[in-house]
C-alpha cells in the first residue's frame, strides 16, 4: 500500500516541480501548491533517503517566501485599520518584491538542478509506528508550540497515510495544525515588522494586539486539544 502511495506522490511532485520551472511560477498560490506536494511526499520517505533531504531543502527554501507572503497578505491586513495604515506608510519604501524575488530565484535554481529519481525508499517501519511519543499542549510560547505543531503534523500525516483513514481524526488534527500555524505566523509577522524598523511606540501597540490575538487562538487550541488528547491518540 505504502509503495503505491510513494509512487503516486512522487509522480505528483515531479509534475508540480516541472510545471513550476517551465511556467516560471511564483505566486503565493504556486508556492503553496509546491509546499503541499513536498510535505505529502516527505511524510512517506525514510529520513535517510537522499530525496527526503532534497524535498526538505525545497521546503526550507520556500519558507522565507511564504513568510513574506503571509506578512503582507494576512498579518498586515489583520491589524487594526489605524495601525495598519501607519505601518504601510512607514514600510512603503521597503517593498516585499526585491527580497521575495531574490528568494524565488534561489528556489528556482535549486529546483532546476534537482535530480528526482524514478523510485525511492519508503519510510522504515519504526518511523511509521503507531507509538509516537505523546506530547501535551505546551504553554503559549513560540518555540514550544512550534515543536508541538511538528508533533501534530506527524500525527496528521500518519492518519492521512494510513490504509484505513479516520476522517474525524484528520479533521481535528488539521484544525489544531492550522490554528498553531496562525499563531506562529503572528509571531513571525511581529518579528518581520520589527526588522523593518517601525517606530517603537507603534511596534509596542501592535505587539500587544498580536499577543491578544494569539491568546484567543491558543484558547481555541486548548479546547480542541482536550478532545484530541482524549479521543484521537
Amino acid at each position: 500500500m505504502q509503495n503505491k502511495q510513494i509512487e503516486k506522490k512522487l509522480k505528483e511532485f515531479k509534475k508540480v516541480v516541472k510545471h513550476f520551472i517551465k511556467k516560471s511560477l511564483q505566486s503565493a498560490e504556486d508556492i503553496h501548491a509546491l509546499r503541499i506536494k513536498c510535505r505529502e511526499l516527505f511524510s512517506l520517505l525514510s529520513k535517510d533517503d537522499t530525496l527526503a533531504k532534497s524535498v526538505k531543502k525545497v521546503i526550507s527554501l520556500s519558507n522565507e517566501i511564504r513568510d513574506i507572503d503571509v506578512f503582507f497578505s494576512d498579518y498586515l491586513t489583520s491589524l487594526p485599520k489605524k495601525q495598519r495604515k501607519k505601518v504601510q506608510e512607514e514600510i512603503a519604501a521597503k517593498a516585499k518584491d526585491d527580497g521575495r524575488e531574490k528568494e524565488i530565484k534561489k528556489l528556482r535554481i535549486y529546483l532546476k538542478n534537482l535530480e528526482i529519481p524514478k523510485s525511492t525508499e519508503q519510510k522504515k517501519e519504526e518511523e511509521t509506528s503507531q507509538n509516537l511519543l505523546t506530547m501535551r499542549l505546551p504553554k503559549l510560547d513560540k518555540k514550544k508550540l512550534h515543536k508541538y505543531r511538528i508533533y501534530i503534523k506527524k500525527r496528521l500525516y500518519r492518519e492521512k497515510n494510513s490504509s484505513v483513514k479516520d476522517e474525524k481524526k484528520i479533521k481535528k488534527l488539521t484544525e489544531v495544525k492550522d490554528i498553531l500555524g496562525a499563531i506562529n505566523d503572528n509571531y513571525n509577522g511581529l518579528e518581520r515588522l520589527k526588522s523593518y524598523g517601525v517606530k517603537e511606540s507603534l511596534y509596542e501597540k501592535i505587539k500587544k494586539f498580536t499577543q491578544k490575538e494569539n491568546e484567543k487562538l491558543y484558547e481555541s487550541v486548548v479546547i480542541i486539544s482536550q478532545y484530541t488528547d482524549r479521543n484521537l491518540s
